[in-house]
């Protein structure tokens, strides 16, 4: 009944294309942004390059065009294989940075373990010589009482 009532079907056919426009609105926005990052991916390649170049200052300017235009003509192949590369080594400098500093906080703590540990075995063995020097005190103020028994 639902189904056959004109103004369902209305509203139904028009959320219908309310989400087809929606779709292709997201869909082109998602191919603007990829052409953005494209676009960003490729002035970065051509920066680092440039970055390069110039702390190479006492490189003369003939040298320094000529490693741009090297650079430039690699091949799109050899400048996405450099950008893997690089994401791969920053994600490994990342990493080893995170090794280190969870290697220093493993260090720190079994350092207060150690402290701590030395504290106790102190205050134990301080505890061991304290009764040790009373027990020898005692031993040095009551004469021995010794009782032999030879029935």
């Amino acid at each position: 009944m639902a189904e056959s009532d004109p103004k369902h079907l209305k509203i139904a056919l028009s959320n219908r294309e309310s989400a087809a426009r929606s779709k292709a609105k997201k869909a082109l926005h998602e191919s603007e942004l990829e052409d953005k990052v494209e676009t960003l991916e490729t002035q970065i390649d051509i920066l680092t390059a440039e970055l390069k170049l110039e702390k190479r200052g006492r490189m003369t300017a003939d040298d320094e065009c000529v490693q741009f235009r090297i650079r430039l003509h690699a091949g799109e192949a050899h400048a996405r294989l450099r950008e893997d590369l690089i994401q791969q080594l920053n994600g490994e400098v990342r990493r080893l940075i995170e090794e280190a500093s969870v290697q220093r906080e493993e260090m720190s703590r079994l350092r207060e373990e150690v402290s701590e540990y030395r504290r106790r075995e102190s205050e134990r063995m301080n505890a061991n010589m304290l009764d040790q020097l009373n027990i020898n005190q005692q031993f040095q103020e009551k004469p021995q009482q010794t009782n032999y028994n030879f029935e």
